[in-house]
C-alpha cells in the first residue's frame, strides 16, 4: 500500500488544509496512510506518492522553483480546486500534463480540462464522519451566518440585506485576501449554533459553493442560497432554499421564524448528504490512482523543488494580546476646552448612572438635515440605560437643531453643551468626555445611525471580553454607496477582525465604536492636533494598539453611516505620505514607524 504525502504551501488558504485532512481521513479508513507537508515535497521513498493541493495557488504562493522534477511529478496527483484554465495557451497547462494524474472537485472542471486534452477525474467532497457535527436538539442562538471571501459583489448584497438582518442575531465573517473567512477551530462551533447559512456567489459564476453547503449540512444548519447550478442531489425546497440575491434576507428571516420547517429541512438535508453523497466513493477512485502511481520508477537522483523561504515578520506588538488599559497616560494636545451647559432634558438629572454615553458633535454652520435621524436612532435603542451629550461648536444652527430635538424627547437623558466655534472634532469630543458619566462611550456623528440592538450587543461584547479596549460593529454604507465603492471604499465598513499590523496600511475600523471611557482618558482622549482633522478615529486605534490594547469585532451589521465619493474616510483607508500620516507616526511610533514612507 502507498503512503500519501499531501503537499501544500503555508500561504494557501486554510480550507485547503481541511480538504486534505478529510481526504486523508477517508483514505486511512481504506487502509492508505497519509501525512500533510507544508514545507515542500518530502524525500521520495519506494512506497511514497504525492498529492499536491491546488497546484495553481501553490505555484502562486511558492513560485515555479518549488515544483519537483518530472520523476516526482510522475508520482504526484494534482488536486485542482480553483476553476481550471480555459485558454489553451495558459502556462498552467504544461504542469497538469506532467503529473501522474489529475483530479478536480467540480464536474464542470473535469469537462473543461477534457476539452483541453487533459484527463481529469472527479473528487467531489461529500459526507465524512470527520466533519459530522449534526445534533438536531442543539441550541442555535445564531439566526443567520454568512462566511466567505470578501468581494464587492458580496458586500453589495449584504448591504442591501442589512435592514432585515439587523432584526436578527446574525454573524458575518468576510475574509481579506490574506486570510480565510473562518478557521476550522472557529467554524464548526459557529455552524453548530446556527439556524441558517446564507450563500452568496463571490462573482459572476452561478455554481453552488458546494463545500460551504456541505459544512452547513454536516453541522445541522439550513442553507439559503441565491440561484445556483449544480445543487443536485439536493432538492430546492426540500433540502435547501433558493432565491434571488435581493430576496435572500427575507427568505432567511421567514425560515428563522418557522422552527418546524427549519427542523424538517435540517434533518432532510443531513439524511440526503449521509446516504446519497458519501465522500468514501470518490476517495476510492483516488485510492486506485495512488496505487497505480506506486509502480512508477524511482530514479537515483531527483529534484524536490525549492519553496520560497519564509519572509521575516513585521515587528511584533504587544497590541495583539494586551489588556484593555494602556499603561501610559498622555496629555491632551492643548488646554481643556471650556464649555457651557446650554440645556438639559428633565431626564438628565433624574437618570441613574448610565452604562453608555453617546457623544455627538455639531459644527456651527453645517447641514443638519441628518441630525434628527442620528439622534432618533439613539432614542430607539433597545438598551435604555443611555445618556446623550451633544457638543454644539457655536450656538446658532447647531444648538437650535439639537434643542428642538431635545424638547421632543424629554424622557431621554440629554445634555447640550456649547464650545467655541473653532474647536476641532477631537477637542469637542474631549469636552463631551469630560462631562460623560458612563463607563462606556460611543461617538456618533451626524449621518451615522444605530440599529436598535447596537448598544446592547456592543455592551455585552465588552462585558464578555474585559481585555478589549473597544468593540466595533460592521457598518452599512448609506448615502451613495455605489459611488463610494467606485472611489475605493466598500458597501460595508469595519468587517475585518482586529489586527494591529493591518493598521500600518490604513484604517479598516470606523466609527461608531463603543470605547471604554477609562481607556480614552488614559491615552489622552481624541486627537486635537489640527494636522489630524478627519483622522481622529484612526489616530485613536493606533495609540491604543501602540500601548498594548486591542479592539473586538462584533460581526453584525449594527450601525450605518452615509458616505459618498467625496468622503474623508477614503483618505484614511489608503493614506498617502503627508502631514496626517507624519503626525500619526509621531504619536504611535512603535506601530507606524516607516509605515507611510514614500516609495523610492
Amino acid at each position: 500500500m502507498p503512503e500519501v504525502a499531501f503537499v501544500m504551501s503555508p500561504h494557501q488558504h486554510h480550507p485547503l488544509r481541511e480538504l486534505a485532512e478529510s481526504v486523508r481521513h477517508e483514505l486511512e479508513l481504506q487502509a492508505v496512510p497519509g501525512s500533510l507537508y507544508v514545507g515542500g515535497f518530502p524525500e521520495p521513498r519506494a512506497d511514497r506518492v504525492y498529492v499536491l493541493l491546488d497546484p495553481r495557488s501553490y505555484v502562486a504562493a511558492e513560485g515555479t522553483e518549488a515544483l519537483p522534477g518530472d520523476a516526482i511529478l510522475a508520482r504526484t496527483i494534482l488536486l485542482c480546486v480553483e476553476p481550471p484554465p480555459t485558454d489553451p495557451s495558459d502556462p498552467h497547462l504544461p504542469l497538469l500534463r506532467r503529473a501522474g494524474a489529475v483530479f478536480a472537485i467540480d464536474q464542470r472542471a473535469v469537462v473543461t480540462l477534457a476539452r483541453l486534452g487533459i484527463r481529469a477525474r472527479l473528487l467531489r467532497p461529500g459526507y465524512t464522519r470527520l466533519h459530522d457535527h449534526f445534533d438536531p436538539t442543539a441550541d442555535r442562538p445564531i439566526d443567520v451566518l454568512f462566511h466567505g471571501a470578501h468581494t464587492l459583489r458580496r458586500t453589495r448584497y449584504l448591504n442591501r440585506a442589512a435592514r432585515v438582518l439587523a432584526r436578527l442575531n446574525c454573524a458575518m465573517y468576510l475574509a481579506g485576501p490574506e486570510q480565510s473567512s473562518l478557521l476550522a477551530d472557529d467554524k464548526w462551533p459557529l455552524l453548530a449554533q446556527t439556524k441558517v447559512v446564507v450563500n452568496l456567489h463571490c462573482g459572476d459564476q452561478t455554481r453552488l459553493e458546494w463545500r460551504r453547503a456541505l459544512d452547513a449540512i454536516h453541522a445541522g444548519a439550513v442553507v439559503v442560497t441565491e440561484h445556483s447550478s449544480g445543487i443536485a442531489p439536493l432538492a430546492a425546497g426540500e433540502h435547501l432554499l433558493v432565491a434571488s440575491a435581493d430576496s435572500l434576507p427575507f427568505v432567511a428571516e421567514s425560515l428563522v421564524n418557522d422552527p418546524e420547517r427549519l427542523a424538517k429541512m435540517r434533518t432532510a438535508a443531513y439524511e440526503r448528504l449521509r446516504t446519497w453523497i458519501p465522500f468514501a466513493l470518490p476517495v476510492a477512485v483516488l485510492r486506485a490512482a495512488l496505487v497505480e502511481l506506486v509502480g512508477e520508477p524511482m530514479p537515483a537522483h531527483v529534484s524536490l523543488g525549492s519553496p520560497r523561504p519564509a519572509l521575516a515578520s513585521e515587528p511584533s506588538l504587544s497590541a495583539t494580546s494586551g489588556t484593555h488599559a494602556p499603561p501610559a497616560s498622555d496629555a491632551h494636545d492643548s488646554a481643556p476646552v471650556e464649555v457651557e451647559v446650554m440645556e438639559e432634558t428633565p431626564a438628565w438629572a433624574s437618570a441613574p448612572t448610565p452604562r453608555v454615553t453617546v457623544v455627538t458633535t455639531l459644527a456651527p454652520v453645517a447641514d443638519h438635515h441628518r441630525l434628527a435621524e442620528t439622534l432618533d436612532s439613539v432614542a430607539q435603542s433597545a438598551l435604555r440605560d443611555v445618556e446623550l451629550v451633544i457638543v454644539a461648536a457655536g450656538a446658532d444652527q447647531a444648538g437650535a437643531a439639537a434643542s428642538t430635538w431635545m424638547q421632543a424627547h424629554p424622557g431621554i437623558a440629554v445634555r447640550l453643551v456649547e464650545a467655541s466655534a473653532d474647536v476641532s472634532v477631537g477637542r469637542a469630543r474631549n469636552a463631551a468626555l469630560a462631562v460623560a458619566r458612563a463607563p462606556l462611550c460611543l461617538p456618533l456623528d451626524r449621518g451615522q445611525e444605530l440599529y436598535p440592538r447596537c448598544l446592547g450587543v456592543l455592551t455585552e461584547a465588552l462585558d464578555n471580553d474585559p481585555d478589549a479596549a473597544f468593540a466595533y460593529p460592521i457598518l452599512e454604507v448609506t448615502g451613495a454607496p455605489d459611488r463610494f465603492a467606485d472611489a475605493g471604499g466598500d458597501y460595508l465598513l469595519s468587517f475585518l477582525g482586529w489586527d494591529a499590523q493591518r493598521l500600518r496600511r490604513g484604517t479598516y475600523i470606523h466609527a461608531p465604536a463603543l470605547i471604554r471611557a477609562d481607556v480614552l482618558r488614559a491615552v489622552g482622549g481624541f486627537a486635537e492636533d489640527d494636522r489630524l482633522r478627519g483622522f481622529e478615529d484612526y489616530d485613536l486605534w493606533c495609540r491604543i494598539a501602540d500601548r498594548g490594547g486591542r479592539g473586538r469585532l462584533v460581526p453584525e451589521v449594527l450601525a450605518r453611516r452615509a458616505e459618498s465619493e467625496h468622503s474623508k474616510v477614503l483618505e484614511t483607508v489608503r493614506p498617502t505620505p503627508g502631514a496626517p500620516t507624519s503626525a500619526l507616526a509621531e504619536r504611535s511610533p512603535a506601530l507606524l514607524a516607516g509605515a507611510f514612507t514614500p516609495p523610492q
